[in-house]
């Protein structure tokens, strides 16, 4: 077992640990200060590996700029930006790999799905 201190781990993830809005549930049901976490939790250890099983799956650090940090199931923290819109936004024809002229590929985007110039070069 390879355990880390979640306090530190968070630390190392996030350099300046100011910029933390709080610390809760994905759903916002249940948080609480950074301050607050740090001092409740600083001695929970964690095996990262098998971090889906120790930790709770939907605890999310949210930061002030509106961004979020969340685990993936491998364990990983993602750090996740709301999408937003571009100017220049297309319709798009295919939304699956086995409709689209660009072949299967495993874990393919939209853009990667329906661009069709590549296709025809």
């Amino acid at each position: 077992m390879n355990e880390h201190n979640l306090i530190s781990q968070i630390k190392d993830l996030i350099f300046d640990t100011e910029n933390i809005a709080w610390i809760g549930s994905a759903d916002g049901k249940l948080a609480m200060s950074w301050e607050e976490f740090d001092c409740r939790f600083s001695q929970i250890n964690h095996d990262p590996e098998e971090a889906t099983q120790e930790l709770a799956i939907d605890l999310v650090i949210v930061m002030k700029d509106g961004t979020w940090y969340e685990r993936n199931y491998q364990g990983d923290w993602q750090h996740k930006r709301v999408p937003h819109l571009a100017i220049n936004y297309r319709p798009f024809t295919y939304v699956s790999e086995s409709d689209s002229p660009n072949g299967s590929w495993p874990w393919s985007t939209l853009e990667e799905l329906n661009d069709v110039e590549e296709v025809a070069q």
